[in-house]
């Protein structure tokens, strides 16, 4: 119960983030706000767990590094993404790696995933092209495709949570991962990126939002839960993310969906929803 708890908690502040990130990429470069975040993270997890994370950090050093790379590499397309998609849009088609995630066990452990899954798979990808397909949205294709690999980098991510939780500290391997991400965003942003403002104190409260609760509180979260989640079970949850996160852009940016979008939405909300209820119905036929 505390670890579902946990991951709601993450797709709540996950969600409501949606609207922050929109609003800080259009101050900073990417790279460089994913440095602020996750280095400021990196900072409030050891100020509170120092002597933890002394005492098992070469331990944690490899399974951090990788979760950390996975997630700069998400993070990263998603919050490029947002310059060119809204953020309702970018939320929807970031919770397709709900679908991804038990396709990815069936290739790994050969276990089949049953042909409900698989009809939820075609009703994402159905979704997904009503998504693209009316002419404001060909427009931003290019956001469509980065937030999708977002989505894909996303699956692998939680998977690979699931493995090294297992015999790890999540406390530790939380740090690494936040401190390996803060290096590789500052690396990115010093080549591909020009000088950025240090800060931007109208944008501080958005900012320190994002640091304290879509940062250090959810990953920390998702890290400590899915200790005791299943994979599947954990992204159901998570895949609430969508449903806060249009409804925070809806609210507070004032966007709107075509009836084309919104009916592409809807499918995917749907087949996410029979993927995550396919158990109970091959328990019930």
């Amino acid at each position: 119960m505390l670890a579902d708890l946990g991951l709601l908690y993450c797709a709540l502040f996950w969600g409501a983030s949606f609207v922050t990130m929109k609003i800080l990429v259009g101050v900073y470069p990417a790279c460089w706000l994913l440095f602020l975040r996750f280095s400021a993270g990196a900072l409030m997890i050891y100020l509170f767990f120092h002597k933890r994370i002394n005492k098992s950090f070469m331990h944690e050093l490899k399974g951090g590094v990788i979760i950390g790379f996975l997630l700069f590499l998400a993070i990263t397309t998603q919050t490029i993404g947002l310059n060119y998609i809204g953020g309702g849009r970018s939320a929807f088609i970031s919770a397709t790696y709900v679908l991804m995630v038990p396709l990815m066990l069936w290739a790994v452990d050969r276990n089949f995933p049953g042909w409900v899954k698989i009809f939820a798979a075609a009703l994402c990808v159905a979704g997904m092209y009503m998504l693209t397909g009316d002419d404001e949205s060909r427009a931003s294709l290019a956001g469509d495709a980065l937030t999708v690999m977002c989505a894909l980098t996303f699956a692998v991510q939680v998977i690979a949570i699931s493995r090294y939780t297992q015999d790890s500290d999540p406390i530790t391997l939380s740090f690494v991962e936040f401190a390996g991400f803060a290096v590789l965003a500052l690396v990115s942003s010093l080549v591909f990126e020009s000088r950025p403002v240090l800060l931007d104190s109208e944008s501080l409260p958005e900012l320190l939002f994002t640091i304290i609760f879509a940062t250090f509180g959810c990953y920390v979260m998702q890290i400590c839960a899915q200790k005791y989640a299943e994979p599947s079970h954990a992204t159901i949850i998570m895949s609430l993310e969508s449903v806060f996160g249009l409804t925070s852009s809806i609210i507070f940016l004032g966007e709107r969906l075509t009836l084309q979008a919104g009916a592409g939405c809807a499918l995917i909300f749907a087949s996410v929803l029979i993927s995550e209820l396919e158990p109970y119905i091959h328990a019930r036929s």
